[in-house]
């Protein structure tokens, strides 16, 4: 499964539908966006839309599931509708806009179509009337699944920025029964996560290995996706003494997953979960299970508690280990947006993306990310700005009236910069008093 467009109209802050693409001019709002097959990025300012455009490709890719038996789609939810602003004098009111419509166009197993997902007024539900197409195949699917055949399930996958402490609720880790295939999509559209049940399922299957005496092929396509992409960890196994996961690190050491770092439990659980998903829902192709499932998986914020080391690697690691599914993705890291291709970047506060292969960080984080100045801090510029018009004061010292005097001093008390340097400051004070401005207040 592949999407290629989406377009938004009344959900969120995305209002009337006009087009948008990586390498074309459009207008504000965007609300038609374009995917490139494999990695891509969205970056903005807070409050541009990148969590909402996650939010609507979530529904666009919930309509997989109209025809599954025990999975529910995601439908658009009624906080979800666009409100709009009106003012008659010095009232103020917010009016719900309708219909809410989300259309995709993609690959869904072989196909190349087309489909919508509606919301006509505050009392319907999500229609299925455009999806049909869509809805057909995932009928298909399901029937497949039930019949025992080796059919390619599109993996589909969501993770929103509180994935590391949004956890659903699971009591036990007992180990898992066997279930259907499908099992692989519970939860798989909701930001939160399931960690205990991933942990659940490496316990069973360390199980199953130890009874059987050799490897087990689905859990070694999930260990070794871990490997591949969290570089400093050399291998990964549960544990059934101690009853946790254990992580064993390159240079020997052993750690329980809990008292690993955010940085280092986010991703490993991530990609742990992606490829656990693609072993449940295709089985048929045992180790190769995580390189061979295509699907999409979508990431808020990618850079989530990464040092910038490993934000620079992270974009190709999971190229690498999951060389079939298309990731969308937001951060707000340069060093993130270095590491992309051309026609990745998808960027909301600008009507064409800058170009940025091969850009140092600061050329991304100005012309890119719009941040003035990024080779100095907040701190130094003021610093700076400061001292140029302290000096600017000094000169029109030498030459005020005694009347404007006062007026000077207390703009140079204000003004006086905020640095350490004590062999600056008496510079400064000497200047002062040669301008005939007295020396700075207490």
């Amino acid at each position: 499964m592949r999407i290629d467009t989406i377009k938004i109209e009344n959900f969120r802050g995305f209002s009337a539908p006009t087009l948008f693409a990586v390498t074309e001019p459009t207008f504000t709002p965007q609300c038609e966006f374009r995917f490139d097959k494999q990695f891509n990025v969205i970056v903005g300012d807070n409050g541009t839309g990148k969590t909402a455009l996650l939010d609507a490709l979530a529904v666009g890719l919930g309509s997989l599931f109209l025809g599954f038996d025990e999975i529910e789609s995601r439908g658009i939810r009624k906080d979800e509708v666009r409100l709009a602003r009106f003012e008659y004098g010095e009232t103020i009111n917010v009016e719900p806009q309708y219909p809410v419509e989300i259309t995709c166009t993609g690959l869904v197993h072989g196909h190349q179509i087309n489909w919508t997902r509606t919301l006509e007024n505050p009392s319907g539900r999500t229609t299925r009337q455009g999806a049909t197409e869509i809805f057909e195949i995932s009928r298909n699917l399901q029937h497949a699944v039930r019949s025992g055949e080796p059919v390619n399930l599109p993996l589909l996958a969501y993770y929103g920025t509180g994935r590391l402490w949004l956890q659903k609720k699971d009591r036990n880790l007992e180990p898992t029964k066997p279930a259907s295939r499908t099992v692989g999509y519970l939860d798989c559209l909701d930001p939160a996560s399931n960690e205990k049940r991933l942990l659940r399922w490496l316990k069973t299957m360390e199980i199953i290995q130890l009874q059987q005496g050799r490897p087990v092929g689905l859990l070694e396509a999930v260990k070794q996706a871990v490997v591949s992409s969290v570089e400093m960890w050399h291998s990964m196994f549960y544990d059934i003494s101690q009853d946790e996961l254990i992580i064993t690190a390159t240079d020997g050491r052993q750690l329980p997953f809990r008292m690993l770092s955010d940085g280092v439990r986010n991703m490993l659980a991530m990609v742990a979960d992606i490829a656990y998903r693609a072993a449940v829902l295709n089985p048929q192709h045992n180790i190769e299970a995580a390189r061979s499932t295509s699907g999409v998986v979508l990431i808020d914020e990618i850079d989530l508690h990464l040092h910038p080391k490993w934000q620079r690697q992270v974009v190709e690691d999971l190229r690498r280990t999951f060389p079939r599914i298309q990731f969308i993705a937001t951060t707000h890291s340069p060093f993130i947006v270095q590491s992309l291709r051309p026609g990745e970047l998808i960027n909301l506060d600008q009507v064409r993306s800058a170009e940025y292969a091969d850009r140092s960080i600061e050329d991304i984080a100005e012309q890119v990310m719009e941040v003035v100045l990024p080779q100095r801090s907040e701190r130094y510029q003021e610093m700076m700005t400061a001292a140029k018009e302290y000096y600017h004061i000094l000169q029109q010292g030498k030459q005020a009236h005694p009347h404007q005097l006062e007026a000077l001093k207390r703009r140079l008390d204000e003004l006086t910069p905020f640095s350490d340097n004590i062999a600056y400051h008496a510079f400064l004070e000497m200047e002062r008093e040669a301008a005939g401005l007295g020396k700075e207040r207490p």
